[in-house]
């Protein structure tokens, strides 16, 4: 079944549905702290509705980039528009759509069981189904208003004729052939006799009609439609002349393509009519839905310009459906999740720009010097906020224009939907130009005196700023660590949020401050050993992330052979992991240097959960002695070269633009702790996968040490990490040198029987 999701937009005026549903990615997937939702606000998004914005970032959906604009530009969205928003977008995000089969045929099914002797009820189906070369396709062929008008025909008939009457038993069984072409075949109705009541034979005559809409003989529906809009005496009159139009648009999207456009001009013509006259005033709602619905597919321009005019008036009855309707088609032409084709296959008619509105969504979205030139252009031309603040987001602190914009921004009062994007930007480029107690003191005030009013994803942002602007380890500790905006499995890179309060294995997470992606960078890629030794004793950190630092500096320093370190904070990891309390305290006795190394590559084995990086997000949440099913065991370098991910090394999705930069070294180092830093990194990604470097050390150290009774299940677990850790393309080849060893120097041992293989990938 194809699903175009624009299409059920039209759903309610229109008989085409291109569906199905939205596939969703392989899994396994894992549980994501979100600290800057990207592609959708923070929830609840009501707040976004109202005006609660935040810091505006330019890969919002489309939808939320059109309430982003009007409530920038003063323009507030009334309680009911709110209402139509939250709809648009719960059903967008949650793919909710209307029960069909289920409910749109109960009126008439139960107007039938009124009348007695005309049978049990036929099942109903507003599905058809038809075969095209290589394509299957379904389509809603009967619309809901169809069976409820049928109920109240029904009904008045009733009145009229009675209940037993042969006229109103006739009418069901006409009824009937009518819906039974909704799903299948072509079932007519047999003509009223000649002698039949008017109204009978105007019912009939309506019925013949419908009943050929609905097996697709469309000529032959349009021409009896016809005859039945000129027969000033039938009842069904201006129902008849809408319907002629409609079959119209039905055939252009089942018919002949080459016509098309043919069908859309003349269903155009007839629903204009329609509208020009008084006389079918009845049909004028349901006509001005369905022309728009005309114009959409036979002027698109035109009408996403419409659509554009309407979106900005105050109060927009038919909200929901304009802006489905708008962003569907502003897809189309720049390119977009619901558009079979991408922004740089099809240039944006530069016509669509005389409206501000979809020039703004534009222009904001555009990533290049083209864009900021337009919307600097257009805020020269406009002074408007939305204009500001989408120039503000795209300029440099070297800019000519810099200095107009901030004194501009400055003037942005505190309750204004702009003032979180202003005072982020205004913060940014301070800091940029090198002002930096400018922008700590900015930053240091707006977080005193606003937190409590900005959404969380905002304070994260500003929060990261500080973090970049920190005097001090503490700082960067205090602002490193951030509480989560929301949590996401983002199955299919929606991150639709997750209830974490109703799983007891997770619900302590809420509340919680964890280490946002840039803070995990910068703790691991800028901060020197003897600095990270500071951090993991720090009492800034709640307990659970001091764990996180302290395992991680332990670990480091053991690889980077700073025993002094390593022993100095075996202690505290004791404390914090009392399972490796064991493995610990054999490193702490055990000499010379060479053998304790092995011994803290030993402990390592059995360990998996120790790797020498701090986590971002939820990090590895499988205990420590334990081994994680999706291979998030000992490290994987390129988790540290791709600037720390989360616990499955995903990279965090949610910054803005403005912050997409790497991390810079904390001003508060020194040049010796700086070079430290970066020497110490290079040599840890100069380790290579884990699984190989473990083999490498593991196996050196048996050739010297045969006698060491931990050596044979040393060498099994060396080969079990090529099978569950972080793996190259060199993996192999030592988790087969690991098997060799093990199988020619303990033959008989336990541990090599509990090896009969070696991993390949």
């Amino acid at each position: 079944m194809r699903f175009r999701r624009s299409l059920y937009a039209l759903s309610l005026i229109v008989v085409l549905l291109f569906t199905s549903q939205p596939s969703l990615a392989c899994g396994p997937f894992s549980l994501e702290a979100v600290f800057t939702f990207a592609v959708h606000p923070e929830f609840p998004l009501e707040k976004f509705a109202a005006g609660e914005i935040g810091v505006l970032q330019p890969k919002l959906a489309r939808s939320y980039l059109f309430a982003a604009y009007r409530n920038l530009a003063g323009n507030a969205f009334t309680a009911r528009e709110q209402k139509e928003l939250l709809a648009l977008w719960t059903e967008r995000l949650d793919y909710t759509w209307p029960d069909f089969e289920e409910s749109w045929p109960k009126p008439w099914l139960t107007a039938r069981q009124k009348v007695a002797g005309v049978g049990a009820a036929q099942q109903v189906s507003v599905y058809r189904h038809r075969e095209k070369p290589n394509e299957y396709e379904t389509y809603i062929n009967c619309q809901g208003d169809a069976f409820v008008t049928a109920a109240s025909t029904l009904a008045e008939r009733t009145g009229k004729f009675g209940a037993d009457s042969t006229a109103v038993k006739d009418w069901v069984a006409a009824q009937d052939a009518v819906f039974a072409n909704c799903s299948e075949g072509q079932h007519l109705p047999t003509a009223a006799p000649a002698d039949a009541d008017p109204v009978i034979r105007a019912d009939r005559a309506y019925q013949i009609a419908a009943a050929n809409f609905y097996a697709g003989s469309f000529d032959e529906a349009q021409k009896l439609f016809d005859n039945i809009a000129r027969d000033a005496n039938s009842p069904w009159r201006q129902t008849a002349a809408y319907l002629s139009a409609r079959v119209l648009v039905r055939k252009a999207s089942l018919g002949v393509p080459e016509k098309r456009s043919e069908s859309l001009a003349q269903a155009e013509g007839a629903l204009k009519k329609i509208l020009s006259e008084g006389g079918f005033a009845k049909m004028h709602p349901a006509s001005t839905k369905l022309l728009g619905l005309v114009r959409l597919r036979l002027h698109p321009d035109l009408r996403l310009r419409e659509l554009a005019q309407a979106l900005m008036k105050k109060d927009d009855e038919t909200l929901k459906q304009d802006l489905w309707d708008y962003t569907i088609l502003l897809d189309d032409f720049v390119g977009g999740e619901e558009s079979d084709q991408t922004s740089d296959q099809k240039a944006f008619p530069d016509a669509l720009r005389k409206d501000d509105l979809t020039d703004w969504i534009v222009t904001v979205e555009g990533g290049d010097e083209a864009a900021l030139n337009h919307a600097l252009e257009r805020w020269h031309a406009t002074s408007s906020t939305p204009w500001l603040i989408a120039a503000l987001a795209k300029v440099s602190a070297s800019h000519p224009q810099a200095g107009a914009l901030l004194a501009s921004a400055e003037k942005i009062d505190p309750g204004s939907p702009a003032f979180a994007s202003a005072s982020f930007h205004q913060i940014r480029l301070a800091t940029e130009s090198g002002r930096l107690d400018q922008a700590r003191a900015k930053l240091d005030d707006l977080l005193a005196k606003h937190r409590a009013k900005l959404p969380v994803a905002a304070v994260n942002l500003f929060l990261g700023e500080r973090m970049r602007l920190s005097t001090s380890l503490g700082e960067v500790l205090k602002y490193a660590q951030r509480q989560p905006a929301g949590f996401s499995w983002d199955e299919d890179n929606r991150q639709m949020p997750a209830d974490v309060s109703e799983d007891a294995d997770l619900k302590p997470l809420v509340g919680q401050t964890l280490f946002d992606a840039d803070g995990a960078q910068l703790l691991n890629e800028k901060l020197p050993l003897s600095v990270l030794q500071q951090a993991a004793v720090s009492k800034v950190l709640p307990e659970y992330l001091r764990r996180d630092v302290v395992q991680a500096t332990w670990l480091r320093a053991v690889l980077l052979d700073d025993s002094r370190v390593a022993k100095e904070l075996t202690p505290a990891l004791k404390t914090l992991f009392p399972a490796a309390a064991t493995l610990l305290d054999d490193y702490l006795a055990t000499q010379p240097e060479d053998a304790r190394k092995f011994s803290a590559l030993y402990a390592w084995l059995k360990l998996p959960g120790l790797q020498p990086m701090v986590h971002s997000g939820i990090g590895r949440r499988s205990a420590l002695e334990t081994q994680d099913s999706f291979r998030d065991n000992w490290w994987c370098a390129a988790t540290l070269a791709s600037s720390t991910g989360d616990d499955q090394g995903n990279e965090e999705k949610a910054k803005p633009a403005a912050g997409e930069t790497a991390e810079q070294s904390p001003a508060f180092l020194s040049g010796t702790e700086k070079t430290a830093a970066d020497n110490q990194r290079a040599r840890l990604l100069a380790l290579g996968a884990a699984p190989n470097f473990l083999c490498r050390q593991i196996i050196a150290w048996v050739e010297k040490h045969p006698a060491d009774p931990r050596a044979p299940e040393a060498l099994h677990l060396a080969v079990k990490t090529t099978r569950y850790g972080c793996t190259d393309k060199e993996t192999r080849t030592w988790s087969k040198a690991a098997y060799d060893v093990l199988h020619k120097r303990f033959p008989n041992n336990p541990w090599t029987k509990k090896t009969p293989y070696w991993f390949k990938d």
